[in-house]
């Protein structure tokens, strides 16, 4: 197997360890340990699987632009729902899976990889410009925001058209506004959203080692990104924005903290890392090179 999976795994290996610590300060049921044990085993086995099939990819251009459309179908999903509050989360039997996060991850690599092309650009803003209208549809405000951070880093990355960009941006930066104009009744779980609070509650150590676990992963990311694998430092946005609206008390799902959601994306994120190769230029163009390790 590429080396760069393992690694990428093992810069959120801190991240789910301070999730089962917040679950040990709130003192969770042994239901949720379940369900996030077999969520972190799942998100493993995607990874895992999605660096073994990579080599069967013929063309990486056509599976991002796949990836591209699957997410705006999962984004709308959770739309469907009768839910009379905010639309966030599908429905799987006694689960309610948050479909943003899920997706999410995986989305931004396939941006970065169709944005570098000039013949498909117009497909790579047409998706990041849909998605976040879906999500302030839904409203998801702190994936809405992260979302428009994520998209600026990579098409600062990318080096892309400057008209395009700016039309982009300005239209992301419209629907994130309307998503934060409009109320979220749902308040903050502690084992959820509020993990930073609560290990700081039970300690200042823990708060100091659950912070140090989230900085890890997110400079982690961006230090990967400048080691041929550029469209991590779009996802290192992404979940910078979410840690931060965290401690902003607003209600998204962070990847410390409880929830399958955040967990199977990391895992999908880096199953389509293993799709894409190493790939960007300094000249913006997409060669298939070997997959090196980022460590």
């Amino acid at each position: 197997m590429h080396r760069s999976p393992w690694n990428l795994l093992l810069l959120a290996a801190p991240s789910v360890a301070a999730s089962f610590a917040v679950l040990a300060f709130a003192s969770a049921s042994w239901i949720l340990w379940l369900q996030q044990i077999l969520a972190c085993c799942l998100a493993f086995a995607v990874a895992a699987v999605g660096a073994r099939l990579s080599s069967l990819a013929r063309t990486h251009l056509g599976l991002a632009a796949a990836v591209l459309l699957v997410t705006l179908a999962c984004l709308a999903v959770p739309l469907l729902s009768s839910a009379s509050g905010p639309a966030r989360w599908v429905s799987l039997g006694s689960l309610d899976l948050y479909m943003s996060p899920v997706v999410v991850p995986a989305f931004l690599v396939a941006v970065f990889v169709v944005i570098g092309r000039d013949r498909l650009r117009w497909l790579a803003f047409t998706a990041v410009v849909s998605a976040s209208a879906l999500l302030a549809i839904q409203p998801d405000a702190p994936q809405t925001i992260a979302l428009l951070v994520a998209v600026t880093v990579a098409i600062v990355r990318a080096r892309s058209n400057a008209l395009a960009s700016g039309v982009t941006l300005a239209l992301i930066s419209i629907a994130t506004a309307w998503s934060f104009s409009r109320p979220d009744p749902l308040e903050p779980v502690p084992h959820v959203e509020g993990v930073f609070r609560l290990a700081l509650e039970h300690s200042n150590f823990a708060g100091a080692a659950v912070i140090a676990c989230a900085v890890v992963l997110v400079v982690g990311l961006f230090v990967c990104s400048f080691r041929g694998f550029a469209w991590l430092s779009a996802v290192a946005g992404y979940y910078a924005v979410l840690f931060l609206c965290s401690v902003a008390g607003l209600t998204p799902a962070p990847l410390i903290g409880y929830g399958a959601g955040p967990l199977l994306g990391f895992g999908l994120m880096v199953a389509m890392s293993s799709w894409a190769g190493s790939y960007m230029s300094p000249n913006n163009s997409f060669k298939p090179t070997p997959l090196r390790g980022a460590a």
